[in-house]
């Protein structure tokens, strides 16, 4: 309340209690009727007031605590020290300490305080401390992920100048304060997932709430804050580790304080510092980065004895849930198509799907060994090994039919029937390619390839390429892709009959006659002019 805004209105604007209090805001009638009272009992204050009066004085004079201090009453007190530390400790209360504190009873002659009175002895010593504890912490229950604003540089050891941004990861537990960080140069979801990987094997578990800063590549979309938007690979991570992702509010630094005060000391600590070291490799950068890190760590709490280090070990890791037997994997993703060769193609390598797949879309979900094959609907098909070898086939024997004359126009007999429409060599080498296979279907895109170049051509350049190829025992695809241009010859041109006389230079030809353009010389034109004028005057 301000005081001495309320006796301005009563003494000089004349206003009433209830107009009082509708003026101010901030209290209520019964109050102020009060305060008045109490003003005009109060001998050592009259209105107007001297000018060194102040609101805190007033409140001093007119409120004055009665009784004496809390050392000399009947009532035993407790150490507020200990109950600050003990509301650290996950599900722990004030009421329940104040159970514990009253059931030990009178000790000394002196009986337990009251639960309020309990309550306003420990605000009374928090506020004197300037302790916040609005934002109560527990070991183990969540850590927050942002980016460091302040980049570091690689350079180029062959090209000084030439130079690749790497940004710093941070990931800080909000109890112990303990927190990793790693630099990675590029921000992309698959490096993103890689770095928050290493956070949680640094940390030896995960906590039950994680909450990420804003990033593309962990937050799509978070407009309201209460139904955000996931990156799907970014779930699908939170899933695999069995905990749950909760993103800060747009904008808004105090949703994760204690990340946002690590990006503070990471940046003034220790990338001021790097950031007139050279490094030519994103190795040796996070290996100085994890020095520093360490050190930190390790560097006691101001004013205390411990370190974050010292608090993580002692009261949060244990705390933490237990991380999945094996590490989450990115997966790229690909919508894909079966072709009639009972294949679909990723990253320039066959792999073989059932006849009942042929031309339909699959969607391909790839890790580093292995690849998830899910229908249109995301349901699961099967898992091939993964080959990154281009141009190689992984094939399960039991995609393979037995036999090639039902399932398409893609068999044998029809590639057979179309290389010997177009000559004998052609046939000797489309067999030669199918028996290079041991599945004749993985032949099958190569002959289609082969024979396409006697409509691109003709079925005689194709041919002549073909006789080539079976001689000199070069029957594939790349040998007729690299060399049948040879072979082919450009028609010879039409060219319109010349006469054999000999033409005047002023003569052109014009569509199919013959026009002597002399006939418009000026001299013939002004002869004709004359003409036509002796004419008139006869």
């Amino acid at each position: 309340m301000d005081y001495k805004k309320v006796l301005r209105l009563r003494f000089v604007n004349r206003l009433s209690c209830r107009e009082i209090a509708e003026s101010c805001g901030d209290c209520g009638k019964t109050s102020v009727n009060e305060f008045l009272k109490r003003f005009d009992a109060c001998p050592e204050l009259t209105y107007p007031l001297s000018e060194d009066v102040t609101n805190e004085y007033i409140e001093g004079l007119l409120y004055k605590k009665s009784g004496v201090p809390a050392d000399k009453l009947l009532y035993r007190d407790f150490n507020k020290e200990a109950v600050y530390k003990a509301l650290a400790r996950k599900g722990e209360t004030l009421k329940h300490l104040w159970q514990k504190y009253n059931a030990i009873g009178i000790v000394d002659g002196k009986k337990p305080m009251s639960y309020r009175q309990y309550c306003r002895r420990y605000s009374e010593w928090a506020d004197s401390k300037q302790l916040t504890f609005h934002i109560q912490r527990y070991p183990g229950v969540n850590l927050e992920l942002d980016y460091a604003g302040k980049q570091l540089y690689l350079h180029n050891r062959r090209n000084p100048e030439e130079t690749t941004k790497v940004t710093i990861f941070i990931a800080a537990l909000t109890y112990s304060d303990y927190f990793y960080a790693e630099g990675m140069t590029e921000c992309d979801i698959k490096n993103w997932i890689r770095v928050n990987n290493n956070a949680l094997a640094y940390f030896g578990g995960v906590t039950p709430t994680i909450t990420p800063d804003n990033c593309k590549v962990a937050v799509a979309k978070n407009k309201d804050w209460i139904s955000p938007v996931l990156n799907k690979d970014f779930q699908a991570w939170a899933e695999h580790n069995d905990t749950v992702l909760t993103p800060a509010k747009v904008k808004s630094p105090r949703w994760k304080p204690v990340v946002e005060g690590h990006v503070k000391i990471v940046t003034m600590h220790i990338l001021v510092d790097m950031e007139d070291m050279i490094f030519y490799s994103l190795d040796d950068l996070n290996r100085v980065l994890m020095e520093k890190v360490a050190a930190e760590n390790r560097k006691p709490f101001e004013g205390l004895t411990y370190s974050r280090y010292d608090l993580f070990a002692t009261e949060e890791k244990e705390t933490l849930l237990p991380l999945p037997s094996s590490r989450f994997e990115y997966l790229e993703r690909k919508t894909v198509k079966v072709a009639q060769d009972f294949s679909f193609t990723f990253d320039k390598v066959h792999y073989s799907m059932p006849r009942k797949y042929l031309r339909q879309e699959l969607e391909i979900r790839a890790g580093e060994k292995e690849i998830y094959v899910y229908n249109k609907h995301g349901d699961y098909i099967r898992t091939h090994n993964r080959s990154y070898t281009p141009k190689d086939w992984v094939i399960i024997p039991t995609d393979m039919p037995a036999e090639y004359k039902d399932y398409g126009y893609w068999n044998i007999p029809y590639f057979q029937q179309k290389a010997s429409a177009i000559g004998p060599s052609t046939r000797a080498l489309i067999d030669a390619v199918i028996r290079k296979y041991a599945y004749p279907v993985q032949s099958f895109r190569s002959c289609f390839g082969i024979l396409r170049y006697a409509e691109k051509y003709n079925p005689e350049t194709l041919e002549s390429c073909c006789k080539d190829a079976v001689l000199a025992g070069k029957c594939n695809y790349s040998y007729i892709c690299n060399t049948i241009s040879t072979y082919h010859k450009e028609p010879p041109k039409d060219t319109p009959s010349q006469n054999k006389s000999k033409e005047s230079p002023s003569s052109s030809i014009s569509g199919t006659y013959k026009d002597d353009d002399s006939k418009y010389s000026l001299k013939n034109l002004l002869k004709r002019q004359e003409t036509e004028a002796g004419n008139e005057e006869s």
